[in-house]
């Protein structure tokens, strides 16, 4: 097995076995994180809001929905 295999193993393993809040904490950070890059490099204008409010919003509807439950 290659290793960008195994270690998409262990990232997936790892991010199903976060808790509810966790993951969502996660994906927040994730998306707002990658919000204020791409608004800085194309230079917009309230990046950093447009960033925080993407970040909580995703974070809320990760957490409502929880797209990680193990059925």
């Amino acid at each position: 097995m290659s290793k960008t295999k195994q270690l998409y193993r262990r990232l997936d393993e790892w991010t199903r076995n976060l808790s509810r809040v966790e993951y969502a904490a996660l994906a927040g950070f994730v998306a707002a994180t990658a919000a204020g890059i791409v608004g800085a490099l194309f230079g917009g204008e309230l990046v950093t809001l447009q960033a925080v409010a993407m970040g909580l919003s995703l974070a809320a509807v990760y957490y409502l929905f929880n797209p990680n439950e193990q059925e």
